[in-house]
């Protein structure tokens, strides 16, 4: 762990220690955004922190359950003890799991997953708000195309992402005119290790889709990082689905 008082915009960054999380953190170091790594098992980002410090970039490894409200307020007053400001928050943690038809799933599995990708959101950015107002934050929360079209067996995945679609609304609702802004951002099918488990469940088609046809998490990584720096106006409350017209925005604002 670093605890540098960093120069400028600082972020929170859930699920960061591989995939889309871990490239998002190096998407915001190479904008000059600090990055603190809130993660289960804070030595699975090693390699992340290793590789957002060589950047020249201070970074943070704090030990968070999204599940948990008492943890990731814990996560987020770690950060504002060592760097005193809060500037975005990406909620990408979430779990695909349990993969099934909804009768063979298991109740307490199935209310996990929403525990984990919408109350988890929720305990994030109910922890952050207060800092996020203070410097007219950002909030991005990592949604899926899944949470739009329904999935074969995939109904607490589906059920979850599509309440943290509205999540987004609603904070941009309540908060946009105080300065926070909102967006959800659907990356499309990326290599990640989410996918090996899709792929091994043999459920939809999604799991038969060949894995060099996967995206790799810098693509995805590359918009949430310009979405959260740049705080676009028009695309506001939005869950946005990462089209190449989205793309060639990011890459036109930030090459």
């Amino acid at each position: 762990m670093t605890s540098n008082t960093p120069p400028g915009k600082t972020a929170l960054i859930t699920g960061a220690s591989r995939g889309i999380g871990a490239a998002v953190a190096i998407a915001l170091a190479r904008r000059g955004i600090a990055t603190a790594l809130a993660v289960r098992r804070p030595e699975a980002a090693h390699e992340v922190l290793r590789a957002v410090t060589a950047l020249g970039l201070p970074c943070l490894v704090v030990a968070c359950d999204v599940a948990s409200e008492r943890s990731v307020r814990q996560a987020v007053d770690a950060v504002l003890a060592s760097w005193g400001r809060l500037d975005v928050v990406i909620n990408n943690a979430g779990q695909i799991e349990p993969i099934g038809h909804m009768h063979e799933t298991e109740p307490v599995a199935w209310a996990n997953a929403v525990q984990v990708n919408l109350v988890g959101a929720y305990n994030v950015i109910y922890a952050a708000l207060p800092a996020l107002l203070r410097v007219k934050g950002s909030v991005v929360n990592v949604s899926t195309g899944a949470a739009h079209t329904p999935r074969e067996g995939w109904s607490a995945y589906c059920s979850s992402k599509a309440a943290l679609a509205m999540l987004t609304r609603c904070v941009a609702t309540e908060y946009a005119p105080r300065g926070v802004c909102a967006y959800g951002l659907q990356p499309g099918l990326v290599d990640t290790e989410m996918q090996v488990r899709i792929r091994a469940s043999g459920m939809n088609e999604i799991s038969r889709v060949p894995r060099e046809k996967l995206a790799p998490p810098e693509r995805a990584a590359g918009v949430i990082a310009w979405i959260a720096d740049e705080r676009p106006g028009d695309l506001v409350g939005q869950d946005l689905a990462l089209d190449e017209a989205l793309l060639e925005r990011a890459l036109a604002a930030h090459p």
